[in-house]
């Protein structure tokens, strides 16, 4: 089942650069605070989770549901973990 994903705010950086973070929840866990950086220039897009690892989103995932950041992007990020 996939998480549920709230409260998804857009937040301004340098250079391109911007991120959007959410709060998700997984069923039967507490909710956890993600940020999901960007760039107007594409790729790569990063997942920082609540404890501040970086990990990059492969391009097999922005093969199948985009290469630019969105809220939209995002619920299909997690829609995608499925």
């Amino acid at each position: 089942m996939a998480p549920t994903v709230r409260n998804i705010r857009r937040h301004a950086g340098i250079a391109g650069q911007y991120s959007y973070t959410a709060e998700v929840t997984y069923p039967g866990e507490a909710p956890e605070s993600v940020e999901l950086v960007g760039s107007v220039y594409g790729p790569p897009i990063t997942l920082v989770t609540a404890g501040g690892q970086q990990i990059f989103v492969s391009s097999a995932v922005t093969d199948r549901i985009g290469e630019i950041l969105t809220p939209e992007w995002v619920h299909a990020f997690f829609a995608d973990m499925e």
